[in-house]
């Protein structure tokens, strides 16, 4: 599983060599937003990417990112906080806020099923 999925709105996605056993991992960036970091996140062979669903919510950035801010308390521009984005099989995705406040420098984690905010976590208990 080496070769990186097609995603229409993700570009330059690259192997990660030091992903966990069992768990392959590429990171990229949007086609038309650089900036905005993308990682895609599998595990094993029965996981599956949507690659339709993770292109309807690229699309649709702004409005879940802006999402993702409010449910994790975080206030002003979106854009702020450094946000990255990261897709695993199926429907469920996350949204890591990397310049949030919290217990950790490793900042704010919304995680989505679908396009429904299913939990914020602030990484204390992360084992890093």
């Amino acid at each position: 599983m080496d070769a990186p999925p097609a995603i229409a709105s993700v570009t330059g996605l690259a192997l990660m060599p030091d992903a966990p056993d069992g768990v392959t991992c590429w990171a990229g960036q949007l086609r038309d937003d650089p900036d905005l970091r993308v990682m895609v996140l599998l595990e094993g062979q029965a996981d599956a990417l949507d690659t339709g669903f993770v292109d309807r919510i690229c699309a649709d950035r702004e409005t879940h990112l802006a999402a993702a801010s409010q449910a994790a308390g975080l206030g002003g521009e979106v854009r702020r906080w450094d946000p990255a984005v990261t897709f695993r099989g199926g429907r469920s995705w996350e949204v890591r806020f990397t310049e949030a406040p919290g217990p950790t420098e490793l900042g704010l984690l919304v995680v989505f099923d679908g396009e429904r905010i299913v939990e914020v976590d602030d990484l204390s208990d992360w084992d890093y």
